[in-house]
């Protein structure tokens, strides 16, 4: 395997397109040892905040959001100046709460991070930190306040339709 040294400030993972082998050596565009390939920079979803096995560029298949080039041991993505600063869009009596408009934000690109998520029971949450706290970067703010304060419902000549169902 290669050396951990760091080269260029990069230790973003390489991986081969050919046979699947995955290097973190810090040195871009190697050929891989297996199968003299190219190897190709990992993609990294922010949402799964975790490198996945396809190119920067890709859809993640979960979230279907592009994949970036990012090493969370500088916590930035590779060639940004500054780091993700997250700000908080909403606060909810516990991460369950949090899953719907998580969900809608997600779908509309823009990632979230929960603050407390990860407490245990619904009324740690309370006492300890005054609930789960929805977050984004501070730059799509603005348009994540915008998504939240939405309602949606049927129109009135459609919902005749779904009566039995209401």
């Amino acid at each position: 395997m290669f050396s951990k040294k760091r080269h260029g400030g990069s230790r973003v993972p390489q991986i081969c397109p050919k046979c699947g082998c995955v290097y973190r050596n810090g040195i871009d565009n190697l050929l891989c040892p297996q199968c003299g390939e190219t190897m190709i920079t990992q993609g990294y979803c922010p949402v799964c905040e975790r490198y996945l096995p396809q190119a920067v560029g890709a859809l993640c298949p979960k979230h279907e959001i592009e994949l970036e080039a990012f090493d969370p041991s500088i916590s930035q993505p590779v060639g940004s100046g500054a780091s993700v600063s997250w700000v908080t869009v909403g606060v909810y009596p516990d991460s369950q709460s949090t899953a719907a408009p998580r969900i809608r934000l997600e779908a509309e690109g823009i990632p979230t991070f929960v603050d407390g998520e990860r407490m245990g029971s619904a009324g740690m949450y309370r006492q300890a930190i005054g609930g789960a706290k929805l977050q984004v970067p501070a730059e799509r703010e603005a348009d994540a306040r915008i998504i939240l304060s939405q309602t949606w419902s049927l129109p009135a000549d459609e919902k005749a339709d779904f009566e039995d169902l209401l």
